[in-house]
């Protein structure tokens, strides 16, 4: 097994990813890599990024653009063989839209839903990603490993107090988030992908992300999803602490007693 400082990692996503760019720039965090690249494309560009022939291309020219400023390395494409580890941010997976209506259900006793409809409410939610299918089809490969953190629950403090009384289970507890995203992990688990989940500690009222892990000027631009450097160093933290917990579990054990 290469050493974490042989190893090469590429953060791909959609504009979620300038979390760990500002992470990195903000010396937040270690990184115990020989090479981190950063893929992607932010807004509607991202859209046009497809996988074909089994690689991650930017099908449009605005994709194109995007690629190119955000890499800074000249890559075109992604192939699984083209790195050690790859972490999916973002992507357009929304914790929002899995996490906080299956919230709502767990205090809603006429609303009772069945293990198999939760099972095929989750399987919907995955696959129904383009981004998903394409983390599948890279861990599938048996050529890299796969993380993917999701895209994190709206920021607090900047949507109206009318959406958030509607929309937020404002009573939902950490047990109940902590049930919900084993489930996600176990799900994608069987599909090579390890869950990077919403660090708890970010987490307020229900199903918000505190206001301290929002992007620079997150109230005074009315941003509700954008998060920043602190927020990015938790998701690298936990990331780097699986891949060392992978390493030592894959280390010889050696039987010192006596």
């Amino acid at each position: 097994m290469l050493s974490h400082a042989e190893q090469s990692i590429c953060v791909f996503g959609d504009s979620h990813i300038a979390c760990i760019k500002h992470a990195l720039d903000e010396n937040r965090v270690s990184v115990p890599f020989g090479r981190l690249e950063f893929w992607g494309a932010s807004g509607p560009s991202f859209r046009g990024i497809h996988l074909k022939d089994r690689r991650l291309q930017p099908l449009t020219e605005e994709a194109q653009e995007q690629v190119k400023m955000i890499s800074g390395t000249g890559r075109g494409s992604l192939a699984p063989e083209d790195f050690d580890v790859f972490l999916f941010v973002g992507s357009r997976l929304r914790a929002q839209s899995y996490i906080v209506p299956m919230l709502w259900r767990a205090q809603d006793e006429a609303g009772y839903l069945s293990q198999a409809v939760r099972d095929a409410v989750l399987e919907r939610w995955l696959t129904g990603c383009r981004s998903y299918r394409a983390a599948r089809a890279f861990a599938a490969s048996g050529k890299t490993r796969v993380f993917f953190a999701p895209a994190s629950f709206m920021n607090d403090q900047v949507l109206d107090e009318k959406v958030v009384a509607r929309s937020i289970n404002q009573q939902a507890t950490a047990a109940e988030r902590s049930a919900l995203w084993e489930g996600v992990a176990q799900r994608m688990d069987r599909d090579g992908i390890t869950l990077i989940a919403q660090p708890e500690q970010t987490v307020t009222r229900g199903c918000l992300t505190r206001i301290e892990y929002a992007s620079s000027r997150a109230i005074e631009l009315q941003d509700p999803v954008h998060k920043n450097g602190a927020f990015g160093a938790l998701i690298l933290k936990a990331m780097f602490a699986q891949l060392a917990e992978d390493t030592a579990a894959a280390s010889p054990h050696v039987d010192v007693s006596v």
